[in-house]
């Protein structure tokens, strides 16, 4: 059974907080530049987390909205880079924020200077056929 701690936990709940609010972006944390993902996203869900209470999920559940929307103040009119800078930082990882575009997941690095509402309102365009 492979061991999960409560840091890659939060990682992940944070990845999850952050795609509930904005379903058309993600974020990847990296060991460093050209280097894998670290953390998977929207895909491996809860049932992969074997053994832990539910107390626990809640508690980190509720220590990454308080981290996103609270401490960190992420907000639709935060850009890209400044997100991206403030992960790193707080974290100690590379984060990349990247716009889903049909099936395929692209690097927002062109237009790092969009806003979170803005990148993710072209997501929802592009899925809607309106480019």
């Amino acid at each position: 059974m492979k061991s999960i701690n409560s840091r890659q936990l939060l990682l992940k709940e944070v990845q999850e907080e952050f795609s509930r609010n904005y379903p058309f972006l993600r974020i990847d944390f990296t060991r460093g530049k050209g280097e894998k993902r670290v953390i998977p996203i929207n895909g491996a869900g809860r049932t992969d987390i074997i053994g832990q209470p539910d107390d626990q999920d809640e508690a980190i559940r509720s220590a990454a909205q308080q981290l996103l929307w609270t401490d960190f103040g992420v907000s639709d009119n935060m850009k890209v880079s400044e997100l991206e800078v403030l992960l790193q930082y707080e974290f100690g990882l590379p984060a990349q924020v990247l716009r889903k575009s049909g099936n395929l997941w692209l690097e927002t690095s062109m237009t790092q200077h969009w806003t979170l509402r803005q990148q993710n309102d072209r997501g929802q365009d592009i899925a809607l056929g309106f480019v």
